[in-house]
């Protein structure tokens, strides 16, 4: 019995001196944070715009998350990949190449910002007929490009370098001043056009703070590029060695971005404004309580790639710990949400959000199982299968589209519902099943 407990002693003491535990849990801290954030702020809202304008709200940002999707390319999470790698490598000159790669792609996603921001409201007119849905989507797709690009560099340099503190508190303070301020405006009764703007002014905010971060790094580490620097013409060597890289990632990851973006989109199509907000809040419900996995796919996305050029034997056995654990934290997580769920729904949103319950125990199924794909985009990367992964996500959306708008044409949000748990699930544990077998055969 001692000696039981005196294991138990010892591994608690080395998950607590170990880097990846101390890192996870710093990122732990600041996703609970914003998580907590972005919660609360969205409840407020919901509660002042109630079912029906928070239905508006929620398309809105469906619509305009589809249309950064559009235009971003995915590209920061194929420099992630990149820069991982050259960084451990000691390769000063791909460090510096993969960021000026960035900042060329940046330069063209801002002009495609302006054009998609601009035909937002006519693409809403002809889907939606409320064009009005179209401006508020177009506000956030500019405030997403102007937060977001200095913030992706610092907080990708942050990564690399190690300084997990810095990248938190960074993406943490982004996160804070866009909702407070969205908050602030829709409680001086702006409704959901003071959402937008919060959201724009508050990304102003942070390209200046982002700024300075960078400029501050690199005082350190010289192999980051200045700020100038980025707005100079630089060697076209960068595009040419990344892009073909770059794309396959960013499509994979634009592919599963859909499954997230898609759903909302495609019950707007069919049922009132109302119904989408009960979707809305049961998905948000359930994912609110999943997110707080989130920092161990943030983490695994620079050390499998890590791990492959170091330690390859080693990269099956914690893939799968990971997905195991994973697993068994979305089934605990998922179980104690849906206990509290018809108290919590009822506390936090208010008597007329009641009749979106039923949808958060539909999605029981969705959020327990969620959590085996922790690790799939990272080690799609690791091992440099992304088109795989990208097959098996196109097959899976190519079905389950057509599939999908039947089942919300006859069953409504319950059709919803019953598509995004086929969704996720089947493509999940097809990736999981084939990475092990791709990872049998390299032994």
């Amino acid at each position: 019995m001692k000696m039981s407990t005196q294991v138990i002693k010892d591994r608690i003491t080395y998950f607590r001196q170990h880097w990846f535990v101390k890192n996870l849990a710093i990122l732990q801290v600041g996703n609970f944070g914003t998580t907590l954030l972005q919660g609360v702020c969205s409840i407020i809202i919901a509660r002042l715009l109630q079912p029906q304008l928070f239905g508006v709200y929620a398309i809105a940002f469906s619509l305009a998350g589809l249309l950064v999707l559009v235009v971003s390319f995915g590209v920061q999470d194929a420099v992630t990949t990149i820069v991982s790698g050259t960084y451990a490598r000691n390769d000063h000159a791909g460090t510096r190449g993969a960021f000026m790669f960035l900042a060329k792609m940046s330069f063209v996603i801002g002009l495609l910002s302006v054009v998609v921001a601009l035909i937002a409201p006519s693409l809403a007119s002809k889907i939606y007929h409320n064009p009005q849905i179209g401006w508020y989507a177009g506000i956030l797709v500019i405030a997403s490009f102007i937060s977001n690009t200095f913030l992706n560099f610092s907080a990708l340099a942050y990564q690399v370098v190690g300084k997990i503190k810095q990248m938190t508190a960074l993406t943490f303070t982004d996160q804070a001043l866009r909702n407070i301020l969205a908050l602030s405006l829709v409680a001086s009764g702006l409704g959901i056009a003071g959402a937008m703007s919060g959201h724009l002014i508050g990304a102003v905010i942070m390209f200046f703070i982002s700024v300075i971060a960078w400029e501050r790094l690199r005082k350190t580490y010289h192999m980051f590029p200045s700020v100038r620097e980025f707005f100079r013409s630089s060697p076209g060597e960068h595009i040419r060695k990344h892009v073909s890289f770059s794309a396959w990632i960013a499509l994979d990851k634009n592919i599963a971005t859909l499954y997230n973006l898609l759903p909302i989109l495609m019950v707007a199509l069919y049922v009132s404004t109302t119904e989408v907000t009960y979707f809305k809040i049961s998905l948000a419900y359930i994912n609110l309580v999943l997110g707080l996995m989130g920092p161990i796919s943030t983490l695994l996305n620079v050390e499998l790639p890590r791990m492959r050029s170091e330690d390859p034997v080693m990269l099956k056995k914690n893939f799968i710990r990971v997905s195991l654990y994973s697993l068994l934290c979305s089934i605990v997580l998922t179980a104690g949400a849906l206990i509290v769920s018809p108290v919590a729904l009822k506390i936090l949103y208010g008597n007329s959000f009641l009749p979106g319950i039923k949808y958060i125990l539909g999605l029981g199924i969705y959020g327990a199982l969620l959590g085996i794909g922790i690790g799939l985009g990272p080690m799609w990367r690791a091992l440099h299968k992304v088109k795989i992964s990208i097959l098996i996500n196109t097959v899976t959306l190519a079905i389950g589209i057509p599939g999908g708008l039947y089942l919300i044409n006859h069953f409504g949000v319950w059709g919803a519902v019953i598509m995004i748990s086929a969704w996720f699930i089947i493509s999940h544990l097809v990736s999981f099943f084939y990475i092990l077998r791709h990872m049998r055969s390299m032994e």
